[in-house]
């Protein structure tokens, strides 16, 4: 058989994948990811035809774009209306779909095998950081029935089964009876009598956590009690904030159900276009971008780089996808960057906060310009 050469940026992409998330500064984490994004935009036209007439009628000349934020982003809305595969039909393993809660249908993500393996190796990366290397108990905050084969690939789905990467034991909390959410007490009694003594990390998403399990939780008169805790959480802050619980309160409260300190309760920033990268909180409260990875906040108006300290939309990059595009997407949310390479917690890089979601955001333009065909 003869041997397969990997082209210059898998080789790349591979070096990066292998070293640790957070040790690069900025600079150089953008000269390490400028050449491989720019091979990969030109295999994203070569494969894409709405990529190929989007970049066309931008006047886009890949070989000259000379920093990460010339390179063309797209609106992640557009996941939703357009086919953004960047391989071979035949090589797409599964489809990852998104909760859809913006505008009512999901976005479609296709997934080969090797962007697949790309996620996997980022996303332990990130959570080794966090975590340690040894595999530890891994307590999901939902039922059983989200990760079963025949359900479909969710972006729930694929938080449960990235998370479970460090896993020696996984527990699911609650139950699904005729549509509702209940507590799993035989697993609850179990964890209590013979866990107490176990280094614990779990994952829920926000809003699920406080609105079902901690209310019946405290219902049931029920708290933990673990030596070592670790809770990953993320999305629904826009119903948090319409229930008037903040950050802080849930971190509080949480910590107090697990036995924790508030500063083991992580929320991360995330979203089902970009697996494989969460962006997770640090002890003072900032999200910190990987090496594989880069974050740009973008005035809602003009669309400029904005500076530290002012509101603007979060574009997400990233170099893990051989299937899609995702080497720049503009999400639908607000973020802040707060600093570059000096967070008090150690880690180089950019370092932002989420602000808030934007209701009914669309970039104008945008979805003609796919559309629009030679």
């Amino acid at each position: 058989m003869p041997r397969v050469l990997q082209s210059p940026d898998a080789s790349a992409r591979d070096g990066i994948l292998a070293g640790a998330p957070y040790i690069l500064e900025d600079h150089r984490k953008n000269e390490n990811l400028l050449p491989i994004i720019r091979d990969q935009l030109k295999t994203a036209i070569r494969n894409n035809r709405f990529i190929d007439h989007y970049f066309s009628r931008q006047s886009v000349d890949v070989d000259k774009i000379g920093r990460l934020e010339d390179v063309p982003y797209i609106p992640v809305q557009m996941f939703k209306h357009f086919d953004l595969r960047t391989c071979p039909e035949g090589e797409v393993a599964k489809i990852l779909q998104s909760s859809g809660t913006t505008g009512g249908s999901p976005s479609r993500i296709p997934l080969d095998k090797s962007t697949t393996l790309n996620q996997i190796k980022a996303l332990k990366s990130i959570l080794e950081d966090y975590l340690g290397k040894n595999r530890k108990i891994f307590l999901v905050i939902d039922h059983e029935g989200i990760n079963k084969p025949e359900m479909a690939f969710s972006a729930r789905t694929a938080g449960v089964r990235g998370l479970s990467i460090y896993a020696k034991k996984t527990f699911y909390l609650l139950r699904e009876e005729n549509g509702t959410l209940t507590l799993n007490m035989p697993v609850i009694r179990d964890l209590i009598e013979n866990y107490a003594h176990e280094d614990v990390y779990a994952f829920g998403f926000t809003y699920i956590i406080w609105t079902v399990f901690y209310e019946l939780l405290k219902k049931e008169g029920i708290r933990f009690s673990f030596d070592k805790f670790v809770l990953f959480h993320g999305g629904g802050w826009k119903k948090m904030k319409d229930l008037a619980v903040s950050k802080e309160t849930f971190s509080a409260t949480i910590a107090g159900l697990f036995g924790a300190v508030p500063e083991n309760i992580l929320d991360f920033y995330g979203m089902a276009e970009q697996t494989g990268i969460i962006f997770v909180d640090c002890p003072h409260g900032n999200k910190h971008v990987p090496a594989f990875s880069q974050v740009i906040i973008r005035d809602p108006f003009t669309l400029e780089p904005c500076e530290p300290g002012k509101p603007g939309l979060i574009e997400v990059m990233s170099i893990l996808a051989d299937s899609y595009y995702d080497q720049a997407v503009l999400t639908e949310d607000l973020g802040m960057l707060v600093g570059v390479d000096d967070c008090p917690c150690g880690r180089k890089g950019r370092y932002f906060r989420f602000v808030a979601r934007v209701e009914k955001a669309e970039i104008r333009g945008c979805g003609d310009t796919f559309r629009e065909l030679h």
